[in-house]
């Protein structure tokens, strides 16, 4: 234990479960449309480029080289407690022999790039993913997420099924809001997000197929080769000890208010979480032809939409209501997700006032790629 860390109360009252996590047979449905790049800038500078550059030794910038963003709705049967047994947990009983949850969870993933300042460009440099929004359909997973990884979780009611042809997927948000911002308006769940498809290809329904580069991709075979290299890149992740990189890092700002002034923060952190998708089966594509998604703007959700960068490029359909468009790619899988390897790559110092000395700064930026290899040239300074 190191000599600043202290005991974690255990409380019954307390829905948090800290990870790892072990979620088996996901079904992921997945729609990429281009990113507003300078919007995905304006989001890194507001909640990670924090305080001055050279100080913290890092800077977010978009990911110019895939600049999509990533709708993910996944539906998760079944979720465990990963934690090893014994805990250290009192008289409860310990998570990992709890029993199961089941949720559904649409996020928007945005890729971004973590320069390592001067004389550190190779070793803290890192792709990772920002996911400014995301919503969650059970209670203990919005908690866990806040609390441990600071995901600013939503809790939303979420429904998927079929949409109007068999082998189709259709998917509905509902969140907590207010219509209009009038005195004495009561909040109540609103439509955010629909997304509606066409059968997965190869279909004779629907639109036609000639449409992007994505096409090319758009069959049979080309979806189990795709499961095939999932698979192979499953044995490389394992046989390089994690040197190539199989699994979506994921960056998110945790902090915590300060009571006495809640427009200031006691803590301020980057976090890091992994999440590991194996097992990767029944990759199919749908034609975006085909697709049609709609986030809805109307009242206090109008908030949500800088958060979600629709699109640069592409058609929309936009009025004062909703914001309605077709991506670039949609698909689908199943898999095994696992959460695991959370770290805090940074904290940011700040000042406590009330004549209490400022906290400092402290860093673990070796990117994940590198981090096998830190025996050999010695642990890098904080």
């Amino acid at each position: 234990m190191s000599p600043e860390a202290i005991p974690y109360v255990q409380s019954a009252a307390s829905q948090e479960v800290p990870p790892p996590y072990h979620f088996p047979g996901v079904t992921v449905n997945a729609f990429v449309w281009e990113a507003n790049l300078p919007q995905v800038q304006v989001y890194c500078d507001r909640f990670f480029n924090l305080g001055d550059a050279q100080e913290r030794g890092f800077t977010y910038r978009p990911a110019a080289a895939w600049p999509y963003a990533i709708l993910l709705v996944i539906d998760y049967p079944v979720m465990l407690s990963a934690s090893p047994v014994p805990e250290n947990v009192g008289n409860e009983t310990p998570y990992g022999n709890r029993g199961i949850v089941s949720q559904r969870e649409v996020f928007v993933a945005l890729p971004v790039v973590r320069f390592g300042g001067a004389g550190r460009l190779l070793s803290d440099t890192n792709l990772e993913f920002a996911l400014p929004f995301i919503v969650v359909g059970e209670p203990m997973s919005a908690v866990c997420g806040r609390e441990m990884l600071g995901l600013e979780k939503l809790r939303a009611e979420i429904t998927i099924g079929e949409s109007e042809f068999p082998d189709s997927f259709r998917g509905r948000v509902g969140l907590p809001g207010w219509a209009t911002d009038e005195e004495g308006e009561m909040q109540r769940m609103l439509p955010f997000l629909e997304v509606d498809t066409g059968p997965a290809v190869p279909t004779w329904r629907g639109s036609a197929k000639e449409t992007s580069p994505w096409t090319l991709l758009r069959s049979r075979t080309a979806g189990n080769l795709i499961g095939a290299m999932a698979t192979a890149s499953e044995f490389v992740g394992t046989v390089s000890a994690g040197l190539v990189p199989t699994a979506m890092q994921t960056v998110s700002l945790k902090q915590f208010r300060d009571a006495r002034n809640p427009g200031k923060a006691l803590y301020q952190a980057l976090i890091s979480c992994r999440s590991k998708y194996t097992s990767i089966e029944n990759f199919e594509f749908y034609n975006e032809n085909d697709v049609y998604i709609k986030f809805y703007t109307n009242g206090s959700l109008a908030e949500i939409i800088p958060f979600v960068d629709i699109a640069s490029g592409g058609e929309k359909i936009a009025d004062e209501q909703s914001i309605a468009f077709r991506p670039k790619a949609a698909y689908r899988f199943n898999a095994t997700i696992d959460f695991d390897n959370m770290r805090t790559l940074h904290t940011f110092p700040v000042d406590r006032g009330h004549g209490l000395p400022p906290t400092k700064a402290t860093s673990d930026l070796i990117s994940p790629w590198l981090r096998p290899w830190q025996g050999f040239f010695g642990r890098p300074t904080p």
